[in-house]
């Protein structure tokens, strides 16, 4: 039976439009989909009935923050909950890309939004950013 084991993930970032390169340092990345429900119930019915409606997703990335985060994907990574709405720099939703093989090819890819960044330095660990994100319109998968 084949399986994914963790380190064998990535994560690609891309917000400015062009394309989308590897996030350096990342540790793991999680992103949770659910799907809202409407009750179709009709009167005098005996038991309720529901149909799927929206999707949302929201997810976080945890990275190690490294020299060569200054330069790369990492630093738009962090450096994009810093940028106002309003400003020419966030013209338009990141695009994030999340993997669970070595190839890149078994995984999801979508804009979205930074909303949070957490910093963190503790005596005798590594300095580590956690990066949220809400996702904004459709994921895409390659799952099979």
């Amino acid at each position: 039976m084949a399986f994914f084991r963790g380190e064998d993930g990535s994560v690609l970032f891309d917000n400015g439009g062009s394309a989308s390169d590897t996030v350096a340092g990342t540790t793991s990345w999680n992103l949770s989909i659910s799907k809202e429900v409407l009750e179709t119930t009709a009167l005098g019915a005996k038991s309720r009935n529901y149909t799927g409606s929206l999707i949302s997703a929201t997810g976080t990335v945890e990275l190690v923050y490294t020299k060569e985060a200054n330069t790369t994907a990492s630093s738009e990574l962090i450096n994009d909950i810093l940028v106002d709405a309003g400003s020419e720099t966030e013209a338009s939703n990141a695009q994030f890309k999340l993997y669970l093989d070595t190839a890149n090819t078994k995984g999801f890819t979508f804009d979205a939004i930074i909303t949070s960044a957490e910093f963190g330095a503790t005596v005798g660990d590594l300095q580590t950013v956690s990066c949220g994100f809400t996702v904004c319109g459709d994921i895409t998968h390659s799952l099979e």
